[in-house]
């Protein structure tokens, strides 16, 4: 929704597929046969941190023919994006985080493990719900189907508690089971960079209701960055919402973003 508001604006928009997203549901999923479940493979299993950086590079490099590139990256893919920034700061315009890690001072993997993240909902509910070992398996496995109530409301409360219960059913009805297990990966620890990310313009988007990536969390990415590149600070702007509540009611963030251009 947030792409059809930004097109309804008159703004021109592209959503980016990383590699090895949409891979669907297997039969064990859907039959919830939790033994073949844990062990089959996955198609993330193989997926590389340069495969990803590099097909987004690509897509930044095609879309720079046509005017300035502004790029957006929610949750994880602030890892994505600050490598990209990093790579090619020469074709980009703007960096936008919402809600998203900027890792600066430390391992990308070492912030979710710090006191910043502490008070977060998602990161306990996820675990009770993983089924299979990441390091053995090689990606993250979550069994959305699995959940019981208790844990159904955590997560809900976590990620979108604009949903009612109800909807939240529906949106774990298609959210795909694996992630990427980028913890472990020092491929993915792209910190930003203060002679090219710190060249580009960027803006970070708080998220105030945040159980998920606590507004503390998002703080200590925009104070490091701040430190990093004083001349060159965030543009800091908040919005109420859950983790991932501006999809649906995206008016507020598309107000920050189509200002941006």
């Amino acid at each position: 929704m947030v792409q059809q508001e930004m097109t309804l604006r008159g703004h021109r928009t592209i959503a980016v597929d990383l590699p090895g997203r949409g891979a669907g549901f297997s039969q064990a999923y859907h039959d919830q046969d939790l033994e073949t479940f844990a062990s089959e493979p996955s198609s993330l299993a193989g997926v590389t941190a340069e495969e990803t950086i590099g097909h987004v590079i690509d897509v930044v490099r095609r879309v720079r023919e046509h005017g300035p590139v502004i790029l957006a990256g929610h949750s994880f893919g602030g890892l994505v994006i600050t490598a990209v920034a990093n790579a090619v700061p020469e074709l980009l315009a703007h960096v936008v985080y919402i809600a998203a890690q900027c890792p600066v001072n430390s391992a990308a993997a070492e912030y979710p493990a710090g006191p910043s993240w502490a008070s977060s909902d998602f990161l306990p509910a996820a675990l009770a719900i993983t089924v299979g070992n990441p390091v053995d398996l090689g990606f993250i496995r979550l069994n959305w189907r699995g959940a019981d109530a208790a844990t159904l409301e955590r997560l809900r409360k976590a990620v979108c508690a604009e949903l009612t219960p109800q909807q939240y059913l529906a949106f774990i009805g298609y959210s795909q089971p694996d992630e990427i297990f980028w913890q472990t990966d020092p491929a993915w620890d792209h910190r930003a960079d203060k002679a090219t990310w710190g060249q580009v313009p960027h803006t970070f988007v708080r998220t105030t209701q945040d159980r998920a990536m606590p507004p503390e969390a998002q703080d200590l990415y925009i104070a490091e960055a701040d430190a990093l590149t004083p001349t060159n600070p965030f543009r800091v702007h908040s919005i109420p919402s859950s983790h991932t509540g501006f999809f649906r009611q995206p008016a507020a963030l598309v107000d920050i973003l189509g200002g941006l251009g």
